[in-house]
């Protein structure tokens, strides 16, 4: 895309509170675009103060949370970002643009307040936990997680760092660390490749026992790659089209606030009356406490951008491109655009998932594109196109989305009729974007309804308008196929050297991971595996157990291909728990295998979406351990996956539900070059 193309959506949101002037519903104010700040030369160097900050922008209550304070490196060296004008809301997160081939410096300091109400501060050998310690982890990208070496100080997107405030208790002798421990500060060197694809991805910190407490606190900023328009309309007529739509950034976080104006980042699912209808009470971007516990007089804070129920013009009738980041701790969003008129769900195209560009096949159906998005997305048929000429790719269209912790969406919002046609908004066309109650499973969790943002519409589309986007066709070819990554990141693959232990997996062979509870009536989250021959049957002697996390030992260990390039392998995901989780893997991207190529009938098709998170449904019946499941005492819903290994060195997969990433259900991968 052109940089005047760039400038005009950008002067589009800018200018849309003043086009939509008259519009805007009583008390909401119009949503701001998040703080951004863009890549030069091929370079972004920042500084990233994680702080405490008074929040007050969410609604009737006004608390102190912990932000990122992020601003370009300065150059004298501070440790502190210049000081920010009054009514600065850190806490609705900023952006980081990036062109592949860039590389992202950051100096992460910690100047954060000790911990009030972490449950695992107070465990054997955690109490460190208290002190706040911190790290930075790119989720989404693929990218090295080096260590320092003599040459280079920094750390790449290594998880298994901790950066300590020096002004709180450091370790204790008896404290288990998971990484190494640093005071003040630490330098990461982020290196994009050149063939990373363009997307939507976001940063965070990963401490485990603290990923809830952060996260729901409101530390996480939004990081994108490239623009859309490098995988949208490649056909002159559409990519006309797609020049007029803005692009809009929204960051979903939710946060606790007790009447006291103390927030709580140990969430309470039973925070607010989940059973409540509208009828009963207004949730526009926060719900109640309930009366009579502790929570009562508080709120459930809902935001969007850290504003709360905030206004969303869309100021012309060709629409807008909207790029969502799930950035809570623990709740499961059900997004809907509720037409206020009809009390219908309307229409949106999902053009990317979890960063990569959707291309169902041709010939693929609703039910297929719903199973191929993990059952994300509720696809509905889209409206015939009309101007983008012939798709290569199958247009995918929904009605909901469901998105469990870190997941990200991006879509085409357009005023549209009962048919999902683009339609003309009249004076008072209007929208509410909200999430549905959610139920986790029988021993899962209950997620409020809140009504999220008030949305208006204006204007008609153009003649001839497409009533969907184009995809274009390499769009998935470097996720899919990711040996040119692989070779540039030759050199940080290397130096993690082969290791006799780590071997690949036989021909046939597939790995099988467990989520649930660890045996013995304990409470505590864990991950189980063992291998799997060519007839589906476990290897002997390869079987673990479900266990907390255990940061020194790696669950699984492989080598790179031949050449140090990808390699391949099919997991199977199987979750004897009675509630959703919500499995994700670092480093990489993977495919749900349908059906059909799991049982060799189709060797070609992998389905049209990519991930890096997927809900895995509960078990249903009761299960607690594998030998229940094995004797049958409920019945799992596996997730397969095939996934391309193309970095070398440590990182994790867990589940991303912060409280049950905390309570163990992580394990350590470990990926070492070839011979």
């Amino acid at each position: 895309m052109s940089v005047l193309s760039r400038f005009r959506r950008e002067v589009a949101v800018a200018l849309a509170p003043w086009l939509m002037a008259g519009a805007m519903p009583a008390g909401a104010a119009t949503l701001n675009e998040l703080p951004v700040l863009k890549s030069q030369g091929g370079m972004l160097d920042v500084l990233v103060v994680a702080r405490g900050d008074k929040i007050s922008h969410l609604g009737t209550l006004t608390t102190r949370g912990w932000v990122y304070d992020i601003c370009p490196r300065p150059a004298d060296g501070s440790d502190s970002c210049p000081t920010k004008p009054p009514g600065t809301n850190l806490y609705g997160g900023t952006r980081l643009q990036l062109q592949p081939g860039d590389t992202l410096k950051m100096r992460l300091v910690n100047k954060l307040p000790m911990v009030r109400d972490s449950e695992h501060a107070g465990e054997p050998g955690h109490h460190y936990l208290a002190s706040n310690p911190t790290n930075l982890h790119t989720h989404g990208l693929i990218v090295s997680p080096h260590y320092p070496t003599k040459n280079n100080p920094t750390y790449g997107d290594n998880v298994f760092v901790m950066t300590l405030n020096p002004d709180n208790p450091p370790p204790g002798d008896d404290d288990v660390v998971h990484g190494d421990v640093r005071f003040g500060f630490t330098d990461y060197e982020i290196k994009i490749p050149r063939s990373h694809p363009s997307g939507l991805f976001w940063l965070h910190g990963h401490i485990h026992g603290l990923t809830l407490n952060q996260l729901s606190s409101g530390m996480s900023a939004m990081i994108t790659i490239g623009d859309p328009s490098e995988y949208l309309c490649k056909n002159a007529e559409c990519s006309a089209f797609l020049d007029t739509l803005p692009v809009r950034h929204l960051m979903l976080k939710d946060t606790q606030v007790l009447k006291s104006g103390r927030m709580v980042t140990e969430q309470y699912p039973v925070f607010c009356k989940t059973q409540a209808t509208r009828n009963e009470e207004s949730r526009q971007g926060s719900c109640a406490g309930i009366h009579g516990r502790p929570t009562g007089g508080g709120r459930w804070f809902f935001s969007v951008n850290g504003q709360g129920y905030p206004h969303i013009p869309v100021a012309q009738g060709n629409g807008e491109i909207w790029r969502i980041v799930t950035a809570s701790a623990t709740v499961t969003y059900d997004l809907g655009l509720r037409d206020d008129l009809s009390g219908q769900d309307m229409l949106v195209q999902v053009l990317s998932v979890d960063g990569v560009a959707v291309q169902p096949g041709r010939n693929a159906t609703t039910a297929e594109m719903r199973s191929m998005t993990g059952t994300r997305i509720t696809a509905v048929p889209c409206p015939a196109d009309l101007g983008g000429g012939q798709l290569a790719h199958k247009a995918l269209c929904a009605t909901r989305i469901r998105m469990m912790p870190s997941s990200r969406v991006e879509l085409w919002v357009a005023h549209r009729d009962a048919n999902g046609r683009l339609a003309p908004a009249g004076n008072n066309a209007s929208a509410t974007l909200y999430t549905s109650q959610v139920q986790t499973g029988p021993a899962g969790d209950t997620w409020p309804w809140v009504d999220l943002a008030q949305v208006s519409f204006r204007g008609t589309a153009v003649a001839n308008a497409p009533q969907v986007l184009s995809v274009t066709g390499d769009a998935q070819a470097e996720w899919r196929d990711p040996r040119r990554m692989s070779a540039e990141l030759g050199a940080a693959n290397a130096m993690f050297r082969p290791e006799a232990d780590c071997q690949p997996l036989a021909t046939g062979h597939k790995r099988r991971i467990f989520m649930g509870f660890t045996p013995g009536g304990s409470v505590a989250f864990g991950l189980g595996y063992e291998e799997l021959d060519e007839n589906g049957q476990p290897v002997a002697g390869t079987f673990r157990d479900i266990e907390p996390f255990n940061a020194d030992t790696p669950t699984v260990c492989l080598p790179l291909g031949p050449g140090n390039t990808p390699t391949v392998e099919r997991w199977q995901i199987v979750n004897i728990a009675s509630e959703d989780h919500n499995f994700h893997v670092h480093q990489t991207k993977f495919s749900l295998l349908s059906r059909d190529v799991i049982n060799g009938r189709i060797v070609e098709h992998r389905g049209g979406v990519l991930h890096d998170n997927v809900p895995i449904p509960h078990a249903d019946g009761e299960c607690e351990s594998v030998d229940d499941w094995r004797a049958g005492k409920c019945v799992a819903h596996p997730m397969e996956l095939e996934i391309p290994f193309t970095v070398a060195g440590d990182f994790a997969y867990h589940c991303h539900i912060g409280e049950h990433s905390d309570e163990g259900m992580m394990a350590r991968i470990r990926i070492r070059a070839n011979k």
